[in-house]
C-alpha cells in the first residue's frame, strides 16, 4: 500500500457556518423563512407572555416587561437586576440607548427549543420596521457576548426589507450569543423574523496525488500471482487506475478517516488529482 504524508501546510481550519430560521416546529423542522413567520399561539402566566407553536411545551419566545421603578420584590424589578447581570455583570450599571437611562423596557427571550448556536447578526426583523445595526457597525463586547443595537431600518430605494441595516435612533439591544432581545417600544410579534447561525468547525485536508503517484493499483489482480508481474503489458508504460476512496491514516498507519470521491477519477501519468476533504467534528 502507497502512502504519502500530508504537509503541515495542507490542514486548513475553519469555522462553517449554517442558518436557519428560528422557529422550529414540534419535531425541531424550521418554520417560516426570511420574510414569513407563523402564526403563534400565546399563553399568559404571571406577566409572562410565552409564544408557542402547537402546544405550549413547543415554546418559541418569551416577552415580559423589566423595570427598576416597580417595587423591589416585582417580577419587573427582579427581571431588570437578572438581565442586568448577565449583560453587564454589574448590579450598578444602568441600560442606556439614544444617550438616555432606560428604565423600563420589554425582554424578548428566544427559547432553547429555538436556540441551537448562536442568534445570526443581521437577520432580526420585528414590527416590520426594526432590525439590527451589524451589517454597519461592529459589535459591542459586553459580559453577555456581542451587542448590537435595534432601530428602524434604512429604506431602500425599489422597497424591500433592509436587514442588519439600522439607521434611526436605537430602541434596544440585539444580544445574539445569549438569545434575547430588549426594547422599549411596542413590537408586535406579527412580522418577527430571527435566523439562528450554527457553526461547526472544520479541519480541510488538501490532498494531492501528482502525475507519478497512484497510477499503479494496489488491488492484487493487478499483477499476476504467479511470475508478479502487470497482467497487461498496455499497464507497464501507460496504467489506468480510477480512485474512488481517499484513506487518512495516522503515524501507526491505523486508518483514521475516508473520504469518497463523487465518482471515479481515471488516474494515469497524464493526469492530478487535488482534493478537498472537510471533517466535521
Amino acid at each position: 500500500m502507497s502512502l504519502t504524508r500530508i504537509a503541515p501546510a495542507d490542514f486548513v481550519f475553519s469555522n462553517d457556518s449554517l442558518s436557519t430560521s428560528c422557529w422550529r416546529d414540534a419535531n425541531g423542522n424550521p418554520v417560516g423563512d426570511t420574510e414569513s413567520t407563523p402564526s403563534w399561539e400565546i399563553q399568559n402566566v404571571d406577566d409572562i407572555s410565552n409564544y408557542y407553536i402547537g402546544t405550549p411545551a413547543n415554546l418559541q419566545f418569551s416577552r415580559a416587561q423589566a423595570s427598576i421603578v416597580f417595587p423591589p420584590l416585582s417580577l419587573q424589578r427582579k427581571l431588570y437586576g437578572a438581565i442586568r447581570n448577565i449583560v453587564y455583570g454589574d448590579k450598578n450599571a444602568i441600560f442606556e440607548w439614544n444617550g438616555s437611562a432606560v428604565n423600563t423596557f420589554t425582554v424578548t427571550s428566544i427559547s432553547k427549543n429555538c436556540l441551537k448556536s448562536s442568534l445570526l447578526p443581521g437577520s432580526l426583523r420585528i414590527g416590520g420596521i426594526y432590525t439590527d445595526d451589524s451589517n454597519i457597525t461592529p459589535p459591542r463586547i459586553l459580559n453577555c457576548g456581542r451587542a448590537y443595537n435595534i432601530a428602524q431600518a434604512a429604506s431602500l430605494p425599489g422597497g424591500g426589507f433592509n436587514y442588519g441595516f439600522a439607521t434611526g435612533n436605537p430602541v434596544g439591544l440585539f444580544l445574539p450569543d445569549v438569545g434575547l432581545i430588549i426594547h422599549d417600544v411596542f413590537i408586535s410579534p406579527s412580522t418577527f423574523v430571527l435566523s439562528t447561525e450554527n457553526t461547526t468547525p472544520t479541519n480541510h485536508v488538501f490532498i494531492r496525488a501528482r502525475n507519478t503517484q497512484y497510477n499503479y493499483s494496489a488491488n492484487p489482480s493487478f499483477i499476476s500471482g504467479s511470475s508478479g508481474k502487470i497482467i497487461y503489458q498496455d499497464w507497464f508504460d501507460n496504467p489506468q487506475t480510477y480512485i474512488t476512496t481517499v484513506g487518512l491514516y495516522n503515524d501507526n498507519n491505523e486508518l483514521m478517516a475516508t473520504a469518497k470521491l463523487p465518482q471515479p477519477y481515471n488516474k494515469n501519468f497524464n493526469n492530478e488529482l487535488l482534493m478537498q476533504i472537510g471533517l466535521n467534528f
